[in-house]
Parts: structure tokens; C-alpha cells; sequence
């Protein structure tokens, strides 16, 4: 009873820290209301108890689309939310050629990135027109530039948006979230190979943690680099969406040890550039830090209440 209501203590503790710093971090009071502080309390605090957050239903809709985006003749949208459901995570799905090299083009051109959200300094990790990508990445390496990652603006860019407010992303979302409108949320990041201590590892998201900035989200996430093991694979610890021994309940950060001493099936995303997947991220995952190959990718959040976290968020109500 002591050790429950310890525990309990702690996640409340946790919610009160995380709201204050998340919301003054990401200026959401200027982007939502200040309504956002017992908003985001709520998210953090109620929906960390893995009951509450699952007790909206899944819709198993039959759907099978003829794919505009992603290659392959059909897309299951019945047989991907169930995957989710079940496991936490999707298959890999490869989005097409054309695309893959537009998004890329996206991120590479960093005038579409809000600067302000850039981890170090906008100059130094412009892309000169003469290089290849190989030369920008290695050059980054040799900077010994961990990261850069900033915020895509949405709106301002017309082929992320079509493609993230498509039927095939839309029904594996509306169907996953059993909602009719969602926030959408794009960032970029380009990890490289560089030797980072623990905080830097922290702040990287490169140690185990879980997610918790809805009542429900889902998370898209496209490898635009081939990623092996030795590029950073995205990894993910099976059903923790669903259930977590209480050590890992809390949303602070863990060790490998910690982690791979209690669970058995843990998912290693590794494929060649296109790959994309869908995560509940409320389960334990991390970005594994990349040991000879740098990774380009993006992290498109999906989340079920009206909440902005960048300026170039949008709310957008589900059409299909």
C-alpha cells in the first residue's frame, strides 16, 4: 500500500515538472491558451495509467486502398491497425521513389525549417549547393554535429501535407485513435555518427523512454537514409503500449540493462531509404545512436486533442 501510494506520488510529482517544462519549453500557452496547463496536466498526470489511455477502442475498419503514396499493389487498413493494436507497431511500408526524394529535398532545404527550434548553430549545418548528400553528412560527422532537428512547417509545405492528410495515412490514423480530427506535428532529424555521453544521449532521445503528449497518439516515422544496424534503428519494446512492468512506469528515461532484463521481444526497425512505420510511441522505444552511418528521418506525430506544439502544427479534421 505504502510503495502504491509512492508511486503514485512520483507520477504526480513527474506531471507537475513535465507540464511546467514542456509547455514553457515549446511556448504552447502563446500557441494554444493558457488553458494548455491543465490540459497538458491532465495528459500527463491521468493518461500515464495505461487503462485510461487505452480505453477508447480500436476501429477495425475493412479498408483495403489502392496505394497513391506507398508501393505495392494494395494497402490493408483493417490488417495495419491491428498490428498496432496487438504489438504497438506496424510493418515497414516503402512510400515510392518520387516522394521519398521530395521529403528529402524538404529537409535538406533549411529554409523551410523553423530556425529557432534548430539545436546548434543555422549556419553551420546549411547544405552548400555543390555538395552531395554523402558530403554534407560526412561533413556534419567531422563537426562532430550529434543531431540537427527542427520542426517542418506544414503548411508551407504542400507535398508533406497532401501526403500526411492522404486516405491511406488518415485511415490507419482515424481507425487507430477512433477520432474525426487530429493534430499533426512533423519534425526532422539527422543523427550522426558522433560520440555523445549520457545527457547527450538523454536529450537525443537515445536512451528508452515513452511518450506521453496526448490522451492518444500515434507516431509515422520515415527512414529517408538506408538505416542497418550500425545507421541508429529506430527500437521498440513489444506491447509496452499496452502494458509495463512498474519500474518502467514512470516517464523518466532507462538503460538498456533495465530494459532488455524484463522484456523478450523487442523490435529493431532496420531498411532501406522509403521504409516507414507506424509507432504507438506511449511504449518504450528509443533512436539506437548511429555507430558508422549517419540517418536522416522523419517523426510525424498524430495526436487526438487540439494541441500545437510548433507553429507550423496543424489541426486537421479527418475527411475520407
Amino acid at each position: 500500500m505504502i510503495k502504491t501510494f509512492g508511486h503514485y506520488i512520483k507520477r504526480f510529482i513527474d506531471a507537475c515538472r513535465d507540464t511546467k517544462r514542456i509547455v514553457f519549453h515549446f511556448d504552447m500557452i502563446k500557441l494554444n491558451g493558457y488553458f494548455i496547463l491543465i490540459k497538458i496536466f491532465i495528459i500527463r498526470f491521468f493518461y500515464s495509467f495505461a487503462y485510461l489511455r487505452n480505453s477508447s477502442p480500436v476501429i477495425f475498419e475493412k479498408k483495403i486502398l489502392d496505394p497513391n503514396y506507398f508501393e505495392g499493389k494494395k494497402f490493408d487498413i483493417s490488417c495495419c491497425v491491428k498490428e498496432i493494436d496487438k504489438k504497438g507497431y506496424s510493418s515497414i511500408f516503402n512510400i515510392n521513389s518520387i516522394l521519398k526524394n521530395e521529403l528529402l529535398d524538404i529537409i535538406l532545404n533549411l529554409n523551410n525549417i523553423q530556425k529557432k527550434k534548430l539545436n546548434i548553430n543555422y549556419e553551420k549545418i546549411l547544405k552548400l549547393k555543390d555538395e552531395t548528400l554523402n558530403q554534407y553528412l560526412n561533413r556534419l560527422t567531422l563537426l562532430k554535429v550529434n543531431r540537427v532537428t527542427g520542426y517542418l512547417d506544414i503548411n508551407n509545405c504542400p507535398v508533406l501535407k497532401k501526403f500526411l492528410t492522404s486516405r491511406e495515412v488518415m485511415s490507419v490514423v482515424k481507425n487507430y485513435l477512433n477520432t474525426s480530427s487530429v493534430s499533426i506535428s512533423a519534425m526532422f532529424f539527422i543523427s550522426n555518427p558522433t560520440i555523445a555521453d549520457e545527457h547527450q544521449k538523454n536529450k537525443d532521445a537515445q536512451t528508452f523512454h515513452w511518450d506521453n503528449d496526448f490522451r492518444k497518439f500515434l507516431k509515422f516515422y520515415i527512414y529517408l537514409t538506408d538505416v542497418d544496424d550500425d545507421s541508429g534503428p529506430h527500437i521498440f519494446v513489444e506491447k509496452t503500449h499496452k502494458f509495463k512492468e512498474r519500474r518502467h512506469s514512470l516517464c523518466r528515461v532507462y538503460d538498456d540493462e533495465s530494459v532488455y532484463r524484463y522484456y523478450e521481444k523487442i523490435k529493431r526497425f532496420t531498411g532501406k531509404s522509403g521504409s516507414s512505420f507506424f509507432v504507438d510511441s506511449y511504449g518504450l522505444h528509443k533512436g539506437e545512436p548511429p555507430k558508422k552511418n549517419s540517418r536522416i528521418m522523419l517523426n510525424i506525430h498524430f495526436g487526438s486533442d487540439k494541441i500545437l506544439y510548433s507553429p507550423g502544427d496543424i489541426y486537421h479534421n479527418i475527411n475520407l
